[in-house]
């Protein structure tokens, strides 16, 4: 009985640090301002499904996985202005956008790749339910990474696209999760950030190697036509976690991380230098550093924007789908 309660006792600790319960060292992020930004007005696009954000010195803009639009914002005495709102394709198809990234003049934003499966109904049948379960179905429209050419009236002068699926069906190990839904491990691209290179960090929620190992594609792209030059796979323990937001800072990035699925797990904060993490004898140089937890939430933070840094902490901000306007909030976390 002692054995068997030792046992029973050792797992649960195990279950609880893994979903992030029961950390002794974690640190939770500092709140700095619970509303970082008001809006002047209502947005324009959904404003309860916001899943990133970029801010630079001149403007702000949240993008939404609903619908085919991001919004620009100016900021003003008042709160920030809506600027102007972007349709990225003609068709009215949702495209699930996820991430944004912004270097001059070139806004990017991806799409989620993802595919799903239809849900059970109450009112179906279990015979009927059983055939809704049996299939899934690829988003064609999810299956691209935007680069929309700003003016410097910040208006968009040209708008490309490329789908990174040909990449994804090429790689010996993702290819396998391609037609899985994306909360069931299978493909689902969140994070987006740019280096000072103008490469793209491009982060996966999912799949989630082996229960722990997260994955970043890293792609270098023409100058001209929006077209992939070069590719890199890139890895890291995020302690069982994947990636829901990225962000460049001046050393490297900030990765916010969580849950594939549904899964009760805190949010997380990670310092990371862009560079292969993935365990082995010749893993040099490299740094995957967790840094804090979010607090407890209502939403699901989803987008993470660098804002500063001292010697000392790392203050950021985050937006959460289920909040209106994505609730802006700043966050502090001390650095290790």
């Amino acid at each position: 009985m002692i054995r068997c309660s030792f046992y029973a006792l050792s797992s649960l600790l195990l279950l609880l640090s893994i979903n992030g319960v029961a950390h002794a060292k974690n640190e939770i992020a500092q709140s700095q301002n619970k509303q970082a930004w008001s809006f002047t007005n209502p947005i324009q696009i959904d404003p309860l499904n916001i899943s990133g954000i970029v801010v630079t010195e001149q403007f702000m803009a949240l993008v939404t996985d609903e619908g085919n639009q991001l919004e620009l914002f100016t900021p003003s005495a008042k709160g920030w202005q809506s600027l102007q709102v972007i349709n990225l394709t003609k068709s009215l198809d949702e495209i699930d956008i996820e991430g944004v990234a912004w270097q001059a003049p070139y806004l990017y934003a991806l799409g989620s790749h993802s595919a799903k499966r239809k849900k059970i109904k109450d009112s179906a049948t279990q015979k009927e339910n059983l055939k809704r379960l049996q299939e899934t179905s690829p988003e064609v429209a999810r299956q691209q990474l935007f680069r929309v050419e700003l003016n410097p009236q910040f208006e968009a002068v040209d708008i490309q696209s490329l789908s990174l699926q040909p990449l994804l069906e090429a790689d010996p190990i993702l290819k396998a999760f391609i037609g899985l839904p994306s909360k069931e491990n299978g493909i689902d691209l969140e994070g987006l950030a740019i280096d000072d290179k103008g490469r793209l960090f491009i982060g996966f929620r999912g799949p989630v190697l082996r229960g722990n190992i997260g994955t970043v594609l890293r792609i270098e792209t023409k100058k001209k036509r929006f077209e992939i030059k070069k590719s890199k796979w890139l890895y890291f323990d995020a302690n069982g976690r994947g990636v829901r937001g990225l962000t460049e800072t001046p050393d490297g990035f900030l990765v916010l991380t969580g849950a594939v699925g549904d899964q009760p797990m805190s949010y997380q904060v990670a310092r990371w230098n862009g560079k292969n993490a993935l365990v082995g004898s010749d893993a040099k140089g490299v740094e995957f550093t967790y840094l804090c937890d979010l607090p407890n939430s209502n939403g699901k933070p989803e987008g993470i924007q660098f804002l500063k840094q001292t010697q000392q902490t790392i203050e950021f901000v985050i937006v959460e789908d289920g909040l209106t306007n994505g609730q802006p909030a700043s966050y502090q976390c001390p650095l290790p």
